[in-house]
Formats: C-alpha cells, sequence, structure tokens
C-alpha cells in the first residue's frame, strides 16, 4: 500500500540503530524490533518494514531516479546516491487509516542529514 525511498548521499549519517531508536521515540505502543539490515514496526494487524538496501544495482536507479525528477544535471545528487533506505507496507489500508504512521516514518527518515525521500513509483520528493 505504501512505498517509500530514503536515498542515502555518500555523506548521509544514516545508520539502523540510531533509525530504530529515533522510530521506538515516534511510535509509543508500537513494536518497534530490527533483525539484520530490516526494521519492523507494528501495532495489532498493522506493519510498516524499513529496509537498508546497499545492492550495486542501487546506484543505477538512484540515476534513472534523478532523471525522471530533476533531469541529469540537477539530480546530480540523486544520482550519487549508492545505498537506500525502502520504507513500504503490504497491509491492506483502503480507507488511508494509517497514513499518518506512513508519514512519521517518512519524518523521521528526513531527520538524518543527507537522506533524501522520494516516492518511487511515481518518482518525486516527498
Amino acid at each position: 500500500m505504501y512505498q517509500a525511498f530514503g536515498l542515502l548521499r555518500p555523506t548521509n549519517n544514516f545508520t539502523l540503530d540510531e533509525a530504530a531508536t529515533r522510530l521506538r521515540a515516534k511510535f509509543p505502543g508500537y513494536t518497534v524490533t530490527r533483525s539484520g539490515e530490516q526494521i519492523t514496526i507494528a501495532k495489532g494487524e498493522w506493519e510498516i518494514e524499513l529496509r537498508l538496501n546497499a545492492d550495486p544495482a542501487v546506484l543505477a536507479e538512484s540515476a534513472d531516479l534523478a532523471e525522471k525528477i530533476s533531469g541529469t544535471e540537477d539530480g546530480a545528487d540523486i544520482a550519487a546516491c549508492a545505498r537506500r533506505v525502502e520504507v513500504w507496507s503490504d497491509t491492506p489500508d483502503p480507507i488511508m487509516e494509517h497514513f499518518g504512521e506512513f508519514s512519521l516514518v517518512i519524518e523521521v527518515l528526513q531527520s538524518f542529514q543527507g537522506v533524501i525521500a522520494v516516492d518511487p513509483r511515481e518518482p518525486s520528493l516527498m
């Protein structure tokens, strides 16, 4: 239902440990767990996931996103991102009851220096 990327500029200060700490503070009453490169936030039937992706294909995909969002020259900072945090929730949410939680996750990502939040489905900045 929900999806976003937090593109990590080369000079970012993002860490999964600190992200989990910030998410726990933002989501009292939710379960926030980290397993390897993934963080899960859950409450009741609803959950949202974050995963650090450092696959070599990320750099090429970032260049493609940069072209779609702002053009080759203006999107140089986006195109240089070789790692990203992928955010998604597969839990059905037909009346967007959990959009607020999704927005809070994006807010936490943007609280790190060097993170560019984008919507990969309709390539645009968030």
